[in-house]
């Protein structure tokens, strides 16, 4: 674990570092695959604005009032301390999701479309994340002896680092045999996958974890989840139900 670096004397919180290099290797990317895709890049440009501020503010929100608010009720001003980290993935992943349809919907742009030219960033965001998650010893996870073990503990930051960075690759060679299929029906696909590998990878690591995940819910079946199971597995629901559908639709068009 190193929490806090120092640089030129100067020490930061290594959250802070890790996150603020890898938006910047990311908008980078972003850049790449814009010429790659030969798309708009302001549209594109545009509609990552908005969900690196829009994430960044609901996945802020979600740890205040959700995690910790009897602490910012004591120090308010702390709210406003976002370098020293304090973040919840799916409240980031809801603002934007929310506020990237609504703003496709006004643009006139394809949600869908635009959600699948994101997805493999999402996958790198989540993975860099992970990795700013374990530098700064949050989100630990139960004790263990395996070999791999960091402290005693399993290293779940680092199960869904390793976790996501396998996601990105295979979407990676989803998107080219989805584009190779030239189906009308696929739009969308590459994001739906990435919804559904990533919510299956987040309810296994959840089960390890031994940090503050909230309230916890006995579900039939599947024992106590906790509030990041629970959304895992909708969001698992939904993603079958796209690939079913999308299954139907191929079935129909290839007949």
């Amino acid at each position: 674990m190193m929490p806090m670096v120092s640089i030129l004397g100067v020490d930061i919180p290594t959250f802070f570092v890790v996150i603020s290099l890898s938006l910047s290797v990311l908008v980078f990317y972003l850049s790449i695959r814009i010429d790659e895709l030969n798309l708009d890049r302001r549209k594109v440009f545009d509609v990552a604005i908005l969900i690196m501020v829009t994430g960044f503010i609901g996945g802020r929100l979600l740890h205040v009032f959700y995690e910790e608010w009897p602490y910012y009720q004591r120090n308010p001003e702390r709210i406003l301390y976002f370098w020293q980290g304090g973040y919840v993935f799916f409240g980031g992943f809801f603002a934007a999701l929310g506020s990237t349809l609504a703003y496709c919907k006004i643009r006139n742009i394809s949600f869908w479309t635009m959600s699948d030219i994101f997805a493999p960033l999402l996958s790198l965001s989540h993975a860099f994340g992970r990795l700013s998650c374990f530098f700064s010893g949050c989100c630990y996870g139960t004790y263990c002896e395996l070999p791999w073990a960091i402290s005693g503990r399993h290293p779940t930051t680092l199960y869904l680092f390793f976790g996501e960075l396998l996601i990105y690759l295979y979407l990676m060679f989803y998107e080219k045999k989805i584009k190779a299929s030239k189906s009308k029906w696929t739009e969308g696909a590459v994001f739906m996958k990435w919804v559904l590998l990533h919510s299956l990878l987040r309810l296994n690591v959840e089960y390890f974890r031994d940090d503050f995940r909230g309230h916890f819910f006995n579900i039939f079946g599947f024992g106590k989840f906790s509030i990041s199971q629970v959304i895992s597995l909708a969001l698992t629901i939904w993603a079958l139900a796209y690939f079913i559908r999308l299954a139907g639709r191929v079935k129909k068009e290839t007949a």
